[in-house]
């Protein structure tokens, strides 16, 4: 290109330029109009089809971090952690200092129980973004999945020092207490998680069963109860609550509510029926 004829090639780049312009802002348009049907079809709980808003808002702008977000979202509402997690890490790819991003992906991981990669991605959110509680508490999960159960309980403690009301940070740890057969530690933690969400089905399943393993059998019946009372064939719950009347003297219930285990187990489990069977017979032995 000669001297001449460069100032002519500049015009024409920038005539192009000009005229692509209003397309490009049209083309924006249409992907913002996408995702602001994603948001109200999410809002509105249809999963599906603002997933299949989010996707349109993709094709057309696919550096579009909040649909990438939101796109991992729905994913997760929709059964699939995989393709959840797939959303994640390409927003990670674009914005590699995005902490909400390493933190969705660890959450994700820890679903998955990919736990040493879910540590990994939490670690790296809480570098990001420090103090942040949900990556506190999946990370004090991740840990006593691996077996660095005291590692997490130090971890969530000291955050509970910041957030003394945060549930799940307090059910969490009161999990992992429990899991180190730190019985009573466990117990505050838990019973205060269960006085902020007292209508909690899974708050009272993890009190009943640390009050279970404190031998406090009295006091995880109503606990045992709640939760069977919500959820009737869930059969570990029948079987715990079984064992708490045997200990109690409460022979009649606990026949009664093994009877409800073997039921509830049978279809899937034969050998635990037979195991609950066996128990019914010696109560029933124990009357006479």
């Amino acid at each position: 290109m000669t001297a001449s004829t460069r100032p002519l090639a500049l015009l024409a780049a920038l005539l192009a330029a000009l005229a692509l312009g209003p397309a490009r802002a049209a083309h924006a348009d249409e992907a913002e109009d996408h995702y602001r049907k994603g948001l109200i079809h999410k809002n509105e709980g249809k999963h599906a089809e603002a997933l299949a808003e989010v996707n349109k808002t993709l094709e057309l702008r696919p550096k579009h971090i909040a649909a990438w977000m939101t796109r991992g979202g729905l994913e997760m509402k929709l059964g699939h952690p995989d393709r959840a997690l797939s959303a994640y890490e390409e927003v990670i790819q674009l914005r590699p200092k995005y902490a909400a991003a390493h933190a969705r992906a660890g959450g994700v991981l820890l679903r998955m129980r990919e736990y040493d990669r879910a540590i990994e991605r939490l670690q790296q959110a809480l570098k990001l973004e420090p103090g942040d509680r949900d990556s506190i508490s999946n990370l004090g999960v991740a840990l006593r999945k691996v077996g660095r159960g005291v590692e997490g309980i130090a971890l969530m403690l000291q955050a509970l020092e910041k957030h003394p009301d945060d549930v799940d940070l307090l059910n969490n740890v009161g999990v992992a207490l429990r899991r180190e057969r730190r019985y009573e530690e466990a117990l505050v933690h838990q019973k205060r998680a269960l006085e902020l969400r007292p209508d909690d089905p899974g708050l009272h399943r993890n009190l009943a069963i640390t009050l279970r393993g404190a031998q406090r059998y009295k006091d995880a019946i109503p606990h045992y109860e709640k939760v069977v009372a919500a959820q009737p064939n869930d059969a570990g719950m029948l079987y715990d609550l079984a064992t708490c009347y045997e200990k109690m003297g409460r022979t009649s219930d606990a026949i009664g509510t093994f009877r409800r285990f073997v039921k509830a187990v049978e279809p899937s489990d034969p050998k635990a029926a037979e195991r609950g069977r066996a128990r019914i017979a010696e109560l029933e032995k124990s009357k006479f």
